[in-house]
């Protein structure tokens, strides 16, 4: 820990004992995502329309399918719960959400989503206000199946 502290320049913090902070600061450098690996081949899926994202959206390929649910509706700077249900005969490995605006750099908002014992996988997201007015969002789904990437995209309004 005390390397850690001397590499961020927080010598004085780790000599002091402060355990709370410092298990902070591990979390904090343990959940850093990393990027997909970007050599893994991509397939994607496609959204069904209409897509309303409160009653779930369909996105689905050849082996696979997903039904994204927003399970509230999506307010700026306030957590709301997303949930993808899958089927097909793919064993699904790890889901990621990106989260953004076309044309507009909002930041990095991306989740690791969680596994359910009901094979589903969910995660709780909390999006930014845009500086100008703009509500409309793009969430950008990956799924880690079979050695390979598979995306879809959902376009949605962020409710202020």
């Amino acid at each position: 820990m005390a390397a850690i502290a001397e590499l961020i320049g927080c010598s004085q913090w780790a000599s002091r004992g402060q355990p709370v902070l410092w298990a902070c600061v591990l979390c904090l450098l343990v959940s850093c995502e990393q990027p997909p690996d970007s050599s893994l081949a991509v397939s994607r899926l496609v959204l069904s329309q209409p897509c309303d994202i409160r009653r779930g959206c369909r996105a689905e390929g050849a082996s696979l399918a997903a039904i994204v649910t927003f399970e509230a509706e999506p307010r700026a700077l306030q957590p709301f719960p997303i949930r993808i249900q899958l089927g097909g005969e793919q064993r699904v490995d790890a889901v990621t959400a990106a989260f953004s605006m076309q044309g507009m750099d909002m930041g990095l908002n991306r989740y690791r989503l969680i596994a359910d014992s009901s094979g589903g996988w969910s995660a709780d997201v909390t999006l930014p206000i845009c500086a100008s007015g703009r509500t409309d969002w793009l969430a950008q789904f990956e799924l880690a199946v079979a050695g390979q990437r598979v995306q879809f995209e959902v376009p949605f309004v962020l409710h202020k």
